[in-house]
């Protein structure tokens, strides 16, 4: 059964940082496929064991095909083909707010958008140095101490950077939430015109406040399956607070390139097993 172990960072990388996880599973020398579906937040990728075979990097705005253990995913508002897997597989995952990688590191998240990046192409060497230390590590509780300590390095303590701003407030509200009122309301939340909300969002997020909603909702929906296979589609609609199933329907088909039915035929795994743990002092 695949397992993810969540656990969170260090409370001067909150916010910043959602989580951090670690998933593991194995195909048992089976190629299986993984589709890499849309997501809502930018996130560093760490392969702690196997590689995915035919995994594709965007490299100077053209992809190409490389094996890279340490990968930079921005938010993707769109399907992005399959990655295919063999062997037994440990990868540990930074999850940043929707927020946080831009306040974290002052670049803008639109660039990111719908790429896949070597992550040395913006942490530089020393992210393969990480990614040794993360193999080396016996448990995710070490693996989080090393993290929080190689994040705190790129924490410039400013006031502008220290202080939560609402639009940061904003989009963390939206990502706990499936998007529970307006767009406009959202932007008086944050004390900004509707126009400069949509346009510094775009830019410190990655992309509008409505698709953004979309995919916090679509993600829900194939994580609430994930955890529970048995549960009828009607239900996970009603539960990510889509208007109707067919709502539901046309999110799968943008996001994940096919219906909600036959996404989960073709990928056929098994329960996903969530764990969530405290940091341990």
């Amino acid at each position: 059964m695949p397992k993810i172990v969540n656990i969170p960072p260090c409370v001067s990388l909150s916010p910043f940082v959602r989580n951090y996880s670690l998933l593991k599973f194995n195909t048992h020398q089976l190629e299986r496929c993984g589709p890499r579906y849309s997501g809502p937040e930018m996130c560093l990728l760490f392969f702690l064991n196997a590689l995915p075979k035919s995994m594709v990097i965007t490299h100077n705005e053209s992809p190409e095909y490389e094996s890279k253990r340490t990968l930079l995913k921005g938010l993707s508002t769109r399907f992005n083909g399959t990655w295919r897997y063999k062997g037994a597989y440990l990868i540990f995952r930074i999850h940043f707010t929707p927020h946080g990688f831009h306040s974290l590191l002052r670049l803008p998240l639109k660039e990111f958008t719908n790429n896949i990046l070597d992550a040395q192409t913006v942490f530089g060497k020393e992210i393969s140095v990480h990614c040794e230390q993360l193999r080396q590590a016996q448990t995710i509780n070490k693996m989080a101490a090393l993290t929080d300590e190689f994040l705190e390095a790129y924490i410039i303590k400013s006031k502008e950077r220290a202080a939560k701003k609402g639009l940061a407030l904003v989009a963390d509200a939206i990502l706990r939430s499936n998007c529970a009122i307006s767009i406009e309301q959202y932007a008086s939340l944050a004390n900004m015109s509707l126009r400069n909300f949509e346009r510094k969002f775009a830019q410190q997020v990655g992309t509008s406040p409505k698709m953004f909603c979309r995919l916090v909702r679509f993600n829900r929906a194939i994580e609430l399956k994930l955890m529970a296979p048995d549960k009828c589609w009607t239900s996970i609609a009603l539960d990510c607070d889509y208007y109707d199933q067919m709502h539901m329907v046309h999110d799968f088909i943008k996001f994940a390139g096919t219906s909600p039915t036959n996404l989960f035929e073709n990928i056929s795994l098994p329960a996903l097993h969530i764990e969530n743990l405290n940091r341990m002092n």
